[in-house]
């Protein structure tokens, strides 16, 4: 059973879970930010008919408390979607429509609550997008941390959709309230096209794709330990971020079948575009036929079990660094790796992720490092 919270909201009390799901949770579903974003509502008195666009509903807990009125959930997360869903639920009130961060919300809403995301290019790529929504300057309100809230995310807010004050702090939280209505904002082409010679590969990255500036040293030595692999047969490539690990495999191994899973709506969706650009051309892969999972690690899948599985997985969730999320892949791995199964993992020294793998697997081998990373072969 997923461990809860209650949080009492200015409109009910709720009890709140947190994924991916641990049994020792450490961390709320709900932040100081979440609290302040939802009393200044409260205290606007709305219209019971409001229609309402929450944007980065990390964990669903303002989706949940709002959900008595008509609310679209934007995001680009399968874990905000599954989480809101859940504890919405939970608490016997109505889950929000969900839109997927590579669609474009449109018609008119009452009122815009963003909560800021972590990655300035998806910040950059929402503000865009959000503007030609926002009618009125009170339209719009931003909720943060307050350490999260600096001279960069005020000058992104003036450049990409209108200027904006920050509050005074409540509880180390602020939020950020336009002083105009977005004028003329044009929207930009969101992805940056970087092309690896060494590997003959050109990536497609879209805003909030993990390293989509360039190859990030972990996936580079897992390309190489992936040179001494046996072929395997049927691939996962978790936390696929742009595909690239897939792709390579792709190519090494042509008679695989190739399943991608990640978080983000928008590395998908690079993944999806960068297989088309990278793989079309071998004869053997049909690209219509790769498939492509939003999930929250691989909680949702129930297909056929893989017997290879690589992953380079994330060390922070939001502003939340930490371990959780890999030590949740690595059990979803465990589960469904077929017998004889292996799973590759790239991850930094200090990070200690051989000491979970061999308990989950009961033998784990470094196949390739350097002085910061490792890349780790476990086998079921």
């Amino acid at each position: 059973m997923p461990h809860t919270a209650i949080f009492a909201t200015p409109f009910n009390s709720l009890q709140l879970s947190r994924r991916p799901h641990r049994e020792r949770e450490t961390l709320q579903a709900w932040d100081a930010a979440d609290e302040y974003l939802l009393h200044h509502i409260a205290e606007l008195n709305i219209a019971d008919d409001s229609r309402l666009l929450i944007v980065n509903d990390s964990q669903g807990a303002l989706s949940t408390a709002l959900s008595a009125y008509n609310c679209t959930l934007w995001a680009d997360s399968a874990i905000s979607a599954l989480s809101t869903t859940e504890n919405c639920t939970r608490n016997g009130v109505r889950p929000p429509v969900f839109m997927p961060a590579t669609d474009q919300p449109e018609g008119r809403f009452d009122y815009i609550l963003y909560k800021l995301p972590k990655s300035r290019s998806l910040l950059q790529y929402q503000l865009q997008h959000l503007a030609s929504l926002v009618l009125q300057p009170e339209q719009f309100i931003a909720a943060a941390m307050a350490r999260h809230i600096d001279h960069h995310v005020v000058a992104a807010f003036a450049k990409n959709h209108a200027p904006a004050r920050p509050s005074l702090a409540r509880k180390k939280a602020r939020l950020i309230q336009l002083q105009a209505a977005p004028q003329d904002i044009a929207i930009n082409d969101d992805t940056k096209v970087i092309t690896l010679t060494e590997f003959d590969l050109t990536l497609h990255n879209r805003a909030n794709v993990f390293s989509r500036d360039k190859l990030d040293i972990g996936s580079r030595l897992m390309l190489r330990a992936m040179d001494k692999l046996a072929a395997p047969s049927h691939i996962a490539d978790l936390a696929c971020g742009n595909g690239l690990l897939g792709i390579y495999a792709g190519r090494k191994w042509p008679q695989a079948r190739l399943h991608f899973f990640d978080d983000s709506f928008l590395a998908l969706d690079s993944a999806r575009k960068n297989c088309q650009a990278n793989l079309a051309q071998v004869s053997q892969i049909d690209t219509d036929d790769l498939s492509f999972s939003a999930d929250d690690c691989l909680s949702n899948y129930q297909g056929a079990a893989f017997d290879l599985i690589l992953c380079n997985p994330p060390f922070h969730q939001d502003h939340h660094v930490g371990d959780h999320i890999a030590q949740t892949m690595f059990r979803d791995c465990q589960k469904h790796l077929a017998d004889n199964g292996r799973l590759c993992v790239v991850g930094n020294r200090h990070l200690g992720y051989h000491v979970t793998l061999k308990k989950l697997f009961g033998r784990c081998d470094v196949i390739e490092s350097d002085s910061k990373f490792v890349v780790l072969l476990a086998y079921r």
